[in-house]
């Protein structure tokens, strides 16, 4: 089982343990306004969705979970595609604002390129949620411009800002 700690977080696969808050923040608009995930509108998706994918995958899917009460706050995740892995992550708002996405990448960056191999990772992020983009840039992204516009339920023009870090320049400042 691969899993990383950190000052304040263990990074470790998904279990049956998490359903319920992993369940919370899947099914709280606000975490997922701007995720893939906010399209699992039910309990049977849901549950489809936490076998086959938090569950079933113990290699690129990890929950953060506070040291100090072992609490699942959130989850982070790459999608490998050839030399590129795209990272999402959520947290449940209770632990928003806290650093803890950025002390999760900044450990899991070196698990990405150095144990799945990407060349570059990127991550996207919604202009309405610019915090999301500073998280990026602490982790040690740069800014690569707009990838795409969509109108969101609320018909507000959403532009998704696209970050990326190589894995050259990911060595540079680890160095």
């Amino acid at each position: 089982m691969t899993q990383f700690e950190t000052e304040r977080l263990i990074l470790r696969p998904m279990t049956a343990a998490d359903h319920d808050a992993l369940a919370d923040m899947i099914f709280d608009p606000q975490v997922v306004a701007y995720l893939r995930y906010r399209r699992v509108q039910s309990p049977a998706a849901f549950e489809q969705l936490f076998t086959t994918h938090f569950l079933a995958d113990t290699t690129t899917v990890f929950g953060i979970e506070r040291r100090r009460d072992h609490q699942l706050i959130g989850f982070y995740e790459f999608h490998g595609s050839g030399a590129t892995g795209e990272l999402t992550y959520a947290l449940s708002p209770a632990a928003w604002g806290h650093g803890y996405v950025a002390e999760a990448g900044n450990c899991l960056m070196h698990y990405g390129f150095e144990t799945l191999n990407y060349e570059t990772i990127e991550a996207h992020y919604a202009s309405a949620n610019p915090n999301s983009g500073r998280v990026m840039a602490k982790m040690g992204m740069q800014a690569a411009g707009e990838l795409h516009t969509f109108t969101s339920d609320k018909g507000e023009v959403i532009h998704v800002m696209r970050y990326l870090l190589t894995k050259a320049t990911w060595r540079q400042l680890s160095a």
